[in-house]
């Protein structure tokens, strides 16, 4: 066989391969919608050099999903929110949000987010919704500490999700770049900021893995059986003393400490979450520099499935209600409504 032959014999299988692997992603998007990305909100995010990613300012679009289709619009500053002036309303006290997908309310309308259902219900707070899909306690820190604390909240509430211990370990997550802390001593020092803008390998692992059904599929499938052979799954023992914990309860510090400086006063709360010790841990983290916290575990329990979607973890419109119940409950209990 000569070397044209050759050539044409590899172009061919390479293209039937392509040809193959582009069926079969036809194939999936409308055969399998189930198989659609998990985190398809990526599309709202760009580039930011502190933070790894932050949402693009003036959106107007619609993030469809199986279970939903909801409009997303931001304001100027990239908030899921209307528009705030720094300068303060008079007679109004402020509230800022903080948090991941929960908190930008991932698959509802804005109105029926948490943070608007409080707001509404106590026209003498302002309450600001500063949450970012996918974000974790560090980049929530940073948000606060260069951005956040020029509103001059009263309050800041962060919101905690057990992810977010992982999400504080790493220097990429879903297949973006991001700002790390490391323990150095007894404080933390910070790493990857500027954070790097993506590569070429970065750009095409964003597009197989997070923008493609079948692709994505596969790597979640893979995944998965992954960490049944290795049992990654298994719990690996308390957080008490890990590396990962000891980051994140830094990060929780710091955070109280910047609340402070500015007036505010820091509010703790943990979704629902299987793990009594984490939680534990969240109580006592919080205790220690007189932090409220509420575990909303007890106030999901009634509910049940009720309070997430068909086919995502995320709260629906009746989970926002049972959050925002509990959370004007722990501010009332405190009087701070």
């Amino acid at each position: 066989m000569g070397i044209r032959s050759l050539l044409v014999n590899i172009l061919v299988f390479i293209a039937a391969t392509l040809g193959a692997l582009l069926l079969a992603e036809g194939i999936s998007r409308v055969a399998m919608p189930q198989w659609a990305p998990e985190h398809a909100e990526r599309a709202f995010w760009a580039y930011d050099s502190l933070l790894g990613w932050s949402q693009r300012p003036n959106q107007d679009t619609r993030f469809v999903h199986r279970d939903f289709s909801v409009r997303i619009t931001t304001n100027a500053d990239g908030l899921r929110d209307r528009d705030h002036s720094v300068a303060r309303v008079p007679g109004r006290r402020r509230l800022l949000v903080l948090g991941d997908s929960f908190a930008w309310g991932f698959g509802v309308e804005r109105e029926q987010m948490f943070s608007k259902v409080i707001e509404a219900r106590h026209p003498d707070w302002e309450v600001i919704n500063a949450g970012v899909s996918g974000y974790g306690t560090d980049q929530e820190y940073l948000y606060l500490k260069e951005r956040g604390a020029r509103y001059r909240p009263d309050v800041v509430l962060l919101l905690f999700v057990p992810n977010d211990i992982e999400d504080n370990s790493r220097a990429d997550r879903y297949w973006h770049r991001k700002p790390l802390f490391v323990v150095s001593g007894d404080s933390l020092r910070l790493t990857d900021v500027p954070v790097p803008r993506p590569s070429f390998r970065d750009r095409l692992k964003n597009a197989l893995y997070g923008d493609t059904y079948f692709f994505a599929h596969a790597y979640v499938a893979a995944t998965v059986a992954l960490r049944s052979l290795t049992h990654a799954d298994q719990p690996t023992g308390p957080w008490r003393g890990t590396l990962q914990y000891a980051v994140t309860q830094r990060l929780l510090f710091a955070l109280d400490r910047e609340a402070r400086a500015i007036g505010a006063r820091l509010v703790l709360v943990s979704v629902p979450t299987r793990d009594r010790n984490l939680e534990g841990l969240l109580a006592a983290t919080a205790d220690s520099v007189g932090v409220p916290y509420l575990p909303l575990d007890s106030a999901f329990a009634a509910i049940g499935e009720r309070a997430h979607f068909a086919h995502d973890g995320h709260w629906n419109a009746a989970g926002h209600q049972v959050a925002a119940a509990a959370i004007e409950s722990l501010l009332v209990a405190r009087r701070i409504f």
